[in-house]
């Protein structure tokens, strides 16, 4: 938003909630307690919130409609205001409710902006700002999971015959293909998506008319306001919803868990773009290089995505610790919550277009995969399984024969694809007592990667043809996400709608 905040407490403004006290802060403590640089990120929704409320209080015959007319306009003054770029804000404002409150009443004056507030307070105030914005948050990170899912699905399509060595334990175990690598993050992302929308259904609450703690008794209508600004339903117990912060805390784990994921993807990538594995290599305008080495190309980009993810779960950490030792109703130390919802949020959404990025230029090396399965023993299982089904031993026993001839012939330098007749005669001798053959065209067969990753029928492995169903599958998958946040997305927008016409006919009236 770019807006610099400097806090001028005594000599600009004393503050329009202190009328208990005899003194304002002195300087040191007002910057302590303000809350107004972080709150930014909110003040678009303080202001809806706002009209919101007001417009209940003058349909509800609590303020009149001159009244409403008159805030509603500063209101929008306030707005334009603080969209200026480069904005400066002066003065003791412990927070963006208390600001807009001052400068609603310098506008119109007390009598009327005094109105502003009623039956309302800043702990129902700060609740529905929070809950408005982590909805528009989450909206806008499933936007982005989804668009990172249709790169990798449409990358995975071009690769369901690409063969990639499968790992456990980071060494070589299977043989794959490389569009089972981009299906299995499209699942993983599809699930963090899944978690989102089913936050969004509790955060989605209307806090707003549960004033400081208690109720009011003024005749306020809650249903009023939760309809117009887009809520589903309420929190209803006052207590309840002013001092919950278990949605936001909710939030930020399905953050942490969407983030683990993003960081191991950009773990793999960082590992397969080194001299070592070389299966990949990054885009230019996503490595940077050393200020000494020249032949340096650094994954500086996805490193970083590794470090936020400690940032989100630190967060997490930090949000958990806030709220385990607060007692019942508001408290002051929930005024921190804000921060580690906004960083979270802003890690995850810079990670997300960075990986978008990433897969979509990213440079393939099929040759440097296909010759990383062929060179080891990602099919020494295959021809285990196939002796135990050609040959009626048990598959303990087969287990036992491939690891002894595995033992030879790493010692010997070799890989699974020279394995030879008397290699398997030798060691099913020693391990059996008896001989097992197989010839030389059987044991070719049994080993090459291809016909073992196409011959794989349990669903959901690597064969092709199961990679292409899985695809399809997902490509549904998909599609239900992408309807799901378009709904969302609409009805954010529709009550924005709804609202701004509100404002617009009270003003014209």
């Amino acid at each position: 938003m770019g807006i610099k905040v400097r806090v001028f407490v005594g000599l600009a403004y004393d503050g329009v909630y202190r009328s208990r006290l005899t003194k304002g802060y002195g300087e040191e403590t007002a910057k302590f307690v303000s809350s107004l640089q972080d709150d930014l990120w909110l003040a678009m929704e303080d202001i809806d919130g706002t009209e919101a409320h007001d417009i209940m209080l003058a349909e509800q015959g609590i303020i009149t409609k001159q009244e409403l007319k008159a805030i509603l306009w500063a209101l929008e003054k306030v707005r334009a205001r603080l969209l200026e770029p480069n904005l400066s804000l002066e003065g003791g404002f412990e927070d963006i409710h208390e600001y807009v409150e001052s400068q609603v009443i310098s506008l119109i004056g007390m009598e009327k902006g005094g109105r502003m507030h009623t039956a309302r307070s800043r702990n129902d105030q700060v609740a529905l700002d929070l809950r408005m914005k982590l909805r528009s948050e989450i909206v806008e990170t499933l936007g982005l999971s989804i668009d990172l899912m249709k790169t990798l699905h449409s990358k995975a399509l071009g690769e369901t015959s690409t063969l990639a060595p499968l790992y456990t334990h980071t060494q070589h175990a299977q043989a794959g293909v490389l569009a089972h690598y981009y299906a299995y993050y499209v699942e993983a992302l599809g699930r963090s998506c899944e978690r989102l929308l089913d936050c969004y259904n509790r955060v989605n609450m209307s806090p707003l008319g549960a004033c400081a703690v208690g109720g009011t008794s003024f005749p306020i209508d809650r249903n009023k306001t939760m309809k117009l600004l887009g809520f589903d339903g309420l929190v209803e117990n006052s207590m309840d919803a002013v001092s919950s912060r278990d949605f936001a805390v909710e939030a930020v784990a399905c953050l942490a868990n969407l983030m683990a994921d993003l960081s191991r993807m950009a773990e793999d990538l960082i590992l397969w773009s080194t001299w070592e594995y070389g299966y990949v290599e990054l885009a230019d305008e996503y490595a940077s290089t050393s200020s000494v080495m020249p032949h340096k190309k650094n994954p500086c980009p996805l490193e970083l995505i590794r470090g936020r993810a400690g940032t989100v779960y630190s967060a997490l950490l930090n949000l958990l610790t806030q709220v385990k030792g607060t007692p019942s109703g508001y408290n002051r130390d929930l005024q921190e919550s804000k921060i580690p919802v906004k960083v979270s949020f802003e890690a995850v959404k810079s990670s997300l277009k960075v990986l978008q990025g990433v897969f979509s230029t990213l440079k393939i090396n099929r040759g440097r995969l296909r010759e990383a399965v062929e060179k080891g023993f990602s099919t020494a299982v295959d021809l285990a399984e196939a002796l135990t089904m050609r040959h009626g031993i048990s598959f303990r026993e087969s287990h036992m024969i491939v690891g002894r001839m595995v033992m030879k012939l790493a010692n010997a330098g070799k890989g699974m694809k020279d394995v030879k007749p008397e290699d398997l005669e030798k060691a099913s001798q020693e391990v059996l007592g008896r001989v097992i053959r197989m010839s030389s065209k059987e044991l070719e067969s049994a080993v090459d990667p291809e016909r073992c990753v196409s011959l794989r029928r349990s669903k959901g492995s690597p064969a092709p043809t199961e990679v292409r169903e899985s695809l399809r599958n997902l490509r549904e998958t998909i599609s239900r996400l992408e309807a799901a946040h378009q709904s969302l997305s609409e009805n954010l927008r529709k009550y924005k709608e709804t609202l701004r016409r509100k404002v617009a006919q009270y003003l014209a009236s």
